[in-house]
């Protein structure tokens, strides 16, 4: 289904109705970092992580596409504060579903194959298509900052200590 074009309405009017998702409605995802289309660097100046398919195939079936925030550690390394796409990113139109999450951490490094935990607590905004790509950025960039703030509020503080993240990825 083709999304609905975002409005001619400022990047921070999208987020107007951004929640913290109730405790029972969290999803907690694990799996393998996967190369992605490779337009978060290139061309959105966002690197994300693309978490394998094969983690939330079954998961996500009846979840809404949209953008979110959460947590993420890779490698069972710190828990970094994320912003995430689920979906099919009608700007790019693509044709299968995406989890791609963009942790706010500065990396020195790829980590495709390594192991990321993604903890999913709040929702910032649908999955919308955008004009132009200066459009696209500007939301994003709302996304992010948005998604930062909430993650510094409670309840979503507290689930930087999940219980996701104190079990090793090995174990």
């Amino acid at each position: 289904a083709a999304a609905a074009a975002a409005p001619a309405t400022t990047a921070a009017a999208l987020t107007k109705d951004a929640k913290h998702l109730e405790a029972t409605d969290v999803i907690r995802l694990a799996g393998k970092v996967v190369k992605g289309f490779g337009r978060g660097s290139k061309d959105l100046g966002t690197p994300t992580a693309n978490l394998d398919p094969k983690a939330f195939g079954s998961v996500l079936d009846d979840s809404q596409s949209g953008v979110y925030f959460g947590w993420a550690s890779i490698d069972d390394g710190p828990v970094y504060k994320t912003v995430l796409s689920i979906g099919y990113n009608p700007y790019f139109q693509n044709k299968e579903r995406t989890v791609e999450a963009y942790l706010l951490h500065e990396f020195d490094d790829d980590f495709y194959g390594a192991h990321m935990k993604l903890l999913i607590c709040g929702w910032l905004r649908a999955q919308l298509n955008f004009d132009s790509m200066d459009a696209l950025i500007a939301a994003i960039k709302n996304d992010v900052s948005v998604g930062d703030r909430m993650l510094s509020e409670s309840p979503s503080k507290e689930l930087q200590s999940d219980k996701l993240f104190s079990v090793s990825s090995s174990s």
